[in-house]
């Protein structure tokens, strides 16, 4: 086996134990809010596209549909139907500038800033783990995995683009 085909087998054991582990992470993270936000029944099934809605709104900043999606790279119409169903578990709204009464808003509503704050803490746990597995390696060799990880996020995109 060449060293592409090694490297390709590593990608994919990598990835399902990614996935794998993102969903041991998101049943501990709705457990969490669960615990936290025990009078909130629709809380309990937020699917990983609308916590990082919600992470979005939260972090604020005047966001419409647009903007979200741009932020977390989704499309517009997924997001409108996400930002209805977050609105419909009462955990955003929707509101307009006095000055734009054209442009529809979103901010998130005192049950989404509790789930927002949860989700904000697991990010940051998640981030400081990785930060230090990526603390043992030199910064050319960091530099190096910034390149690939940039090219490779953008085959992604290319890949989304023409499905």
């Amino acid at each position: 086996m060449d060293v592409k085909e090694r490297i390709f087998q590593q990608i994919l054991v990598l990835s399902h134990k990614q996935e794998e582990q993102r969903k041991r992470r998101h049943d501990q993270l709705l457990a969490e809010i669960s615990q936290l936000a025990p009078g909130c029944e629709s809380c309990k099934n937020l699917s990983l596209t609308e916590l990082h809605v919600i992470q979005s709104i939260g972090q604020g900043g005047h966001l419409n549909v647009t903007a979200i999606s741009q932020k977390i790279g989704v499309t517009k119409s997924a997001i409108s139907k996400i930002t209805t169903k977050l609105m419909q578990k009462g955990l955003i709204e929707r509101y307009q500038l006095h000055d734009n009464q054209k442009e529809v808003y979103f901010r998130l509503s005192g049950q989404g800033e509790t789930v927002f704050s949860i989700h904000e803490r697991h990010h940051r746990k998640i981030g400081d783990e990785w930060k230090s597995f990526l603390g043992r390696y030199a910064e050319e060799e960091l530099g190096f995995l910034h390149r690939l990880l940039q090219d490779a996020l953008e085959m992604a995109d290319q890949k989304q683009r023409d499905e």
